[in-house]
């Protein structure tokens, strides 16, 4: 390049523990993002309890993450918030993980020992041991992850604690019998799971929004770091604590199949060194959130990219001017976004059609200082001058390639195979930002991303009990919004004031359409209400015959924050059938008893769950309800003193059911609950 048009290289995220080889990432390193995403995949694919559960947590997390390593969690976010943890909260925290993770393969092998030889006496109280031994430890260790003043930098690894204790809580609720605990131990153990899946999400929650509101909020940079530490925490902690819940094994006796539908941002493709040029050419952090990030929708599939290239005239530079995205619904048809940027014509428009998911992108951000007739000052031009765009059989290229990786920022979850095959998210939407003055031009592009988790089907898996994020849905009817998750969800949720038709989704069968199904939710909800679910809806959402009707119950006031705590189950439906395959399922909430039923106050919908209804799941189904049943007849857990206002009616109602439980399947369970 000459001096008429200088030409700036881009390198302000250049990492040098990354380096591409054809076309290939190489990591040199285990980063807290590369470790959170392979325990993710780990616990999206495998959340089966015993002893390859637990040696998978050792495998990607507590057998490979040393002190140094624990210390590299505590830097990423003390960096991106410019606050250092005090030297004795961090010699604590990294003192306490690592004694943690030698405590738990200690635990392991005696775990392993015990599955090998389950009636040796020998066995059964090490692996007792071993856990009490293990339970008191991050029972006394976890709340040194959370000292006040440092709860956001040491959040990360909080939620590798936190999910390493609900674990071996679940270990003893399913096997704790089997070792020698007694019943009332056992479930004092699954109360205490239950009120822990609860504490940690909200405090996961409750703290990375604090972290994002004490960041500074005006100028470009702000705006970087802000979205980076965003990005992250949803990497390392959100995306974890989305999959508490799933630890409650009576409740899912079963594999769940778990979705993540959040969107995250990768780095704008601005080409800006903050240590050499100044924030005055670049948009405000105002704009930069109004224009990058999406309000809350409906879960998309990116189908088609239109690029439109426009040029500045002094040196005919051209680059990435506007674009318009072709999304779908799961169900639904295709969406056209508005044009981001400008409709430009300097170059026929880009079509890319990808079929198939976007895994990567290779960008090429430029910063152009183009001479101008003097005494005019060089007119800086910033643009993308081109990205390749790498799905797992094709590439498609605007332009040129670059050297600004996506891996860079997220990374596969799967390193042991190329990228194309352990990727961890796929390319949903792409939106674009742009400021002009004297003298200068800036534009760039906002890439968004979706978990790879999330499916492109609703499918039903037989063996499993399947979760579908409401969001997932084709159609929202008027008075219901997506609105933003609270943190703890995995992604936006639906929100309904006032009652009538929610949403219809898509479903497709994965068995014979003579098979039997059925459905709970988890809701929020500051009034008492009922939902209607129909089935063999018309394509457009509308019709369908009913096959459930459930009460929902009050588990909130109006205007009370949404929490984990706020969030629960309805119990499975009635068995129903499905009516062609695929079906479209239409949800609406109704009044409870009646149109005189007060109207005032919210449901909040996170997903919906649907299971085979075979004899098995049934039996542990009414098991679970005469469980409830039973305990709710008792002042406490150790079921010592009946309540006051237990009557004979009420015990009575209770023996029946108990009588009905299912001598085949639980015929243990049933002598305990009858005595």
């Amino acid at each position: 390049e000459n001096n008429q048009n200088q030409c700036i290289p881009y390198n302000c995220l250049s990492n040098p523990e990354e380096v591409l080889l054809d076309g290939e990432r190489i990591s040199t390193g285990n980063s807290s993002i590369d470790i959170s995403l392979s325990l993710v995949q780990f616990l999206v694919s495998n959340f089966v309890p015993g002893g390859g559960f637990l040696v998978g947590l050792i495998d990607f997390v507590w057998g490979i993450v040393g002190p140094s390593q624990w210390d590299a969690f505590l830097v990423q976010i003390e960096q991106l918030i410019n606050e250092r943890i005090a030297e004795f909260a961090r010699n604590a925290a990294i003192a306490n993980l690592e004694g943690l993770g030698n405590n738990f393969n200690i635990y392991v092998e005696a775990f392993k020992e015990w599955e090998e030889d389950p009636n040796n006496p020998a066995t059964r109280t090490r692996v007792i041991d071993r856990f009490r031994i293990l339970d008191g430890l991050l029972e006394r260790d976890i709340p040194s992850f959370r000292i006040s003043g440092f709860e956001v930098p040491l959040l990360s690894v909080y939620a590798q604690a936190a999910n390493l204790h609900l674990a071996i809580l679940r270990d003893s609720v399913i096997f704790g019998e089997r070792w020698g605990l007694t019943t009332i131990n056992v479930n004092e153990n699954y109360n205490r799971l239950i009120r822990h899946i609860d504490e940690y999400a909200d405090h996961c929650a409750n703290t990375y929004n604090r972290g994002l509101n004490n960041l500074p909020k005006s100028t470009y940079q702000d705006w970087i770091t802000y979205n980076r530490l965003r990005r992250d925490l949803t990497l390392t902690v959100l995306d974890i604590a989305a999959f508490f819940p799933n630890y409650d094994n009576r409740r899912y006796p079963i594999q769940p199949v778990g979705q993540l539908t959040r969107e995250v941002y990768t780095d704008p493709l601005i080409n800006f060194n903050p240590q050499l040029q100044s924030v005055a050419q670049l948009p405000t952090f105002n704009v930069m959130e109004s224009s990058a990030i999406r309000n809350p929708h409906l879960f998309d599939i990116l189908n088609n990219l239109t690029i439109f290239t426009d040029w500045f005239s002094v040196g005919r530079n051209f680059y990435w001017g506007g674009h318009r995205v072709i999304s779908s619904l799961i169900g639904g048809g295709n969406i056209t976004s508005p044009i981001y940027g400008r409709e430009a014509n300097q170059e026929p428009p880009r079509s890319f059609t990808f079929n198939g998911p976007v895994f990567r992108t290779l960008s090429n951000p430029t910063l152009r200082l183009l001479q101008q007739p003097w005494p005019a000052p060089p007119f800086n031009l910033r643009g993308v001058e081109g990205v390749e765009f790498s799905t797992p059989t094709n590439s498609f290229t605007y332009r040129g390639r670059g050297t600004v990786d996506s891996l860079t920022e997220l990374p596969p979850e799967d390193n042991s195979v190329p990228p194309r095959e352990g990727y961890s998210h796929r390319l949903c939407h792409a939106t674009f930002v742009q400021r002009s003055g004297t003298p200068f031009l800036t534009t760039g592009v906002v890439f968004s991303w979706t978990h790879r988790s999330a499916t492109l089907t609703n499918t039903i898996d037989p063996e499993r009990i399947n979760q579908i994020p409401l969001v997932k849905g084709f159609r929202v009817w008027g008075g219901t919004s997506v609105i933003t998750g609270p943190g703890f969800t995995g992604g936006d949720i639906l929100r309904r004031n006032t009652f009538g038709d929610f949403v219809s989704l898509q479903v497709n069968i994965n068995s014979p359409i003579t098979q039997r199904y059925r459905l709970r939710f988890r809701y929020a909800s500051s009034r008492d209400a009922r939902v209607i679910v129909l089935t063999g809806a018309a394509s457009t959402g509308v019709g369908g015959q009913v096959s459930v009707n459930m009460p929902l119950q009050k588990t909130m006031e109006i205007g009370e924050n949404l929490t984990s705590r706020t969030f629960r189950y309805t119990d499975f439906s009635n068995p129903f059938s499905f009516r062609a395959n695929p079906d479209i399922i239409g949800i609406s909430e109704q009044p409870l008893f009646g149109a005189g039923s007060i109207s005032s106050g919210e449901l909040y919908i996170d997903k919906i769950e649907i299971i085979l209804a075979d004899a098995t799941f049934e039996a542990e189904s009414d098991l679970e309800r005469a469980q409830k049943a039973v305990n709710a007849l008792f002042t406490s857990s150790n079921q010592i003193g009946l309540k006051t206002d237990v009557t004979d009616y009420h015990i009575d109602q209770v023996s029946n059911l108990v009588d009905c439980l299912s001598d085949e399947f639980c015929l243990d369970e049933k002598r305990e609950l009858s005595e």
